[in-house]
């Protein structure tokens, strides 16, 4: 019995790993796409908002900007859980090791920054689909 309790526990903890490598690589894979957005001022704000502490200025104008086809995009709640948990990890971080520090805290600005890049991927491909609706109404 005791070995069969073992055996659950190890592989339910490696389906949930591997479900966690999965959802990563989708948001690695978003977040590596050009914004759709071809003005320079994309091009400056995408420069910015490789600094993970502007997730929420990004998340802002995500949210002021409306999604016009009716949810057809993906959501962000997950990268704003993962935000959260990497900002509070960061902040632990700070408080057992010295602010600043090398190794975990790059990690987590990274983390953070990958966010914000995701984010402005999803802002830009939102940005561009209303266009589209918006030159479609245009035709008429």
């Amino acid at each position: 019995m005791m070995i069969a309790a073992f055996i659950f526990v190890i592989s339910t903890a490696a389906l949930i790993q591997f479900g966690v490598f999965t959802w990563r690589a989708g948001l690695l894979r978003v977040a590596s796409e050009p914004l759709l957005d071809g003005s320079e001022s994309a091009e400056e704000s995408s420069r910015k908002i490789l600094n993970g502490q502007d997730f929420s200025e990004v998340m802002a104008r995500h949210d002021l900007c409306p999604d016009l086809k009716g949810g057809s995009g993906p959501s962000l709640r997950p990268v704003q859980i993962y935000y959260s948990c990497m900002r509070a990890l960061n902040s632990l971080g700070n408080l057992i090791v010295s602010p600043g520090a090398p190794g975990f805290g790059d990690w987590t600005q990274r983390e953070m920054a990958l966010c914000a890049q995701y984010t402005a991927v999803v802002l830009s491909q939102r940005l561009q689909r209303n266009q589209i609706l918006a030159a479609e109404a245009r035709s008429f």
